[in-house]
């Protein structure tokens, strides 16, 4: 089994392929889109949802059964098909060609697999098993949610706004003071409180205490 390594990669703009008109490659393509992707679908057939997200600006189709040429303009290849020698085949191609390519549901065929994602405005929390689990994979997940509620969202916002102010009007010293207080676990209180303006308040004075 292959030892993979985590990475975190900004889709805006990359060229996609995604093998597969049904359900799995909807799925594929919904999120592709919503990262920002450029995806071109190779399928002789797509399911009405998947057809309807065809746009000709950032979601592309080819009618047309798969060939090696199709993995030319892309640099992330996903096969969601349910034949097994296309898939293999796409494999083949994309490793052939220095392309990263997931086969979904089978690992060997794999060069990245997708992880199971929690995700709470900018927290991102991505769990593998490295193949050997998607089921356990979605129960971590699960139990990450519990853990971690939306109050990130407007934590992790609000950690955002202070940064710049923070690198630009304190020094060094000082500044590991006011990270310390933002984060030592009361203004995350206080917002899944739903006492935001409260929590704004507490680094609002912590702040001031520091000028000078």
């Amino acid at each position: 089994m292959s030892q993979y390594y985590p990475i975190f990669i900004d889709l805006h703009a990359l060229p996609v392929l995604v093998v597969g008109g049904g359900k799995v490659a909807l799925r594929k393509v919904q999120t592709l889109l919503h990262h920002g992707s450029l995806v071109r679908i190779v399928s002789p057939r797509l399911v009405p949802e998947l057809k309807e997200l065809i746009d000709g600006k950032t979601c592309f189709w080819r009618e047309k059964e798969y060939s090696a040429e199709d993995i030319q303009e892309a640099m992330l290849v996903f096969s969601c098909t349910e034949i097994e020698e296309i898939n293999a085949q796409v494999s083949q191609d994309a490793k052939a060609n220095h392309r990263l390519v997931n086969v979904v549901d089978d690992p060997e065929k794999c060069s990245f697999i997708v992880p199971s994602i929690m995700e709470k405005g900018d927290l991102k929390i991505a769990v593998s098993t490295g193949g050997s689990s998607p089921i356990v994979a979605r129960q971590v997940r699960g139990e990450l949610e519990d853990l971690y509620g939306q109050e990130m969202a407007e934590y992790l916002t609000l950690l955002k706004n202070w940064r710049s102010r923070a690198k630009s009007e304190l020094p060094p010293e000082k500044r590991a003071v006011f990270w310390k207080r933002a984060t030592d676990g009361e203004i995350r209180e206080l917002i899944k409180a739903q006492r935001l303006t409260e929590a704004k308040g507490v680094l609002e004075k912590c702040f001031l205490s520091l000028l000078g």
